[in-house]
């Protein structure tokens, strides 16, 4: 089932509110995304990127028709119906940067990445985890432990998006296998829920669409540092499976022994991540995101002044040392 969303061609700039609605919708079904218009309107592109994304097309169409040589489809259904759902132009260029080696290398990841949200099961979990989902035990427990979420919008009226890192309980995530499991069910969603809403916001705005992503360091410890292999856990996936959708990462109110974090963590980035980021102390941390951020806009806890009943970031609290039921 693919769930098709509809927008006139070429479409208009978007109002901030139209942006920032795709994310404050729960979705209904856990149908396949697919966003419209297709094709990217003129001016868009380069000739050389255009010519790209159209190449970088025909390759994956060319994969998806292929069949074993027992004549069955390479594909399976489902995987098809995903990666048919992910043919617009601005999706496509995503690939091509993620990859920027070659067009093999991006039709790799695109392959991988549709066989992955299959086997996954990623739009059943970002139904179950969105922040507004139907409340359920599992989703209460999601909302509670983990880290991420929407934050408002930036300057530019694009949404952005906040993960509270430095209060993430990781030794508790480690106690309890079960809530591990949940915890990456829920980085998967969050990582779900930016590459929406990029996709979204680039066919409401007639262009390549990213996002910031402010990674939240207060409350890191020595514990943090301890449990380096379940941060490892919950970002490896990823680069591999989610291509281009964040514009600038600050990394904010990081506290000196951050330095060794960052070390253990950032070669799992891409080159091309790691030159995104920019790295704050807690004395230069609400400078720096009110250059992006208005004040209106920002959590609380950042410093800012949105009210709590629209913040969407998870609130990344203490795991009770009793097992967590859900």
């Amino acid at each position: 089932m693919v769930h098709d969303l509809t927008f006139a061609a070429p479409p208009p700039p978007p109002p901030p509110l139209a942006m920032d609605s795709v994310f404050r919708m729960a979705p209904s079904t856990p149908a396949v995304l697919r966003v419209e218009p297709q094709r990217a309107p003129a001016g868009a592109f380069t000739e050389d990127e255009q010519a790209a994304v159209d190449a970088l097309r025909n390759k994956i169409e060319a994969t998806i028709d292929q069949t074993g040589d027992d004549g069955m489809a390479t594909w399976s259904e489902a995987a098809r119906a995903e990666a048919m759902a992910h043919l617009d132009d601005f999706t496509i260029q995503r690939f091509i940067v993620a990859r920027p080696a070659s067009l093999d290398a991006a039709e790799l990841m695109f392959r991988n990445a549709m066989h992955w949200r299959v086997s996954k099961g990623i739009n059943k979990i970002f139904v179950e985890l969105h922040p507004l989902a139907t409340p359920s035990a599992k989703h209460a427990a999601a909302r509670a432990y983990s880290t991420g979420g929407l934050g408002g919008l930036d300057k530019a009226g694009i949404p952005y998006f906040v993960m509270r890192i430095g209060r993430a309980d990781l030794a508790g995530f480690s106690r309890q296998p079960r809530l591990m499991e949940l915890m990456m069910d829920s980085a998967a969603a969050n990582l779900e829920g930016i590459f929406r809403t990029v996709r979204v916001c680039s066919a409401l705005a007639g262009s390549f669409v990213k996002c910031l992503l402010i990674l939240d360091m207060a409350g890191l410890s020595f514990s943090t540092i301890r449990h380096i292999g379940t941060i490892k856990s919950l970002i490896a996936f990823g680069p591999e499976y989610f291509p281009e959708g964040v514009s600038k990462v600050l990394i904010v109110n990081a506290p000196r022994l951050f330095a060794g974090a960052w070390s253990l963590v950032s070669p799992l980035l891409p080159q091309r991540s790691r030159d995104k980021v920019s790295i704050w102390s807690s004395s230069q941390s609400l400078t720096a995101m009110l250059e992006r951020v208005d004040r209106a806009e920002l959590p609380v806890f950042l410093g800012g002044e949105q009210p709590e009943e629209r913040c969407l970031v998870a609130r990344a609290e203490p795991v009770p040392s009793e097992e967590v039921l859900f």
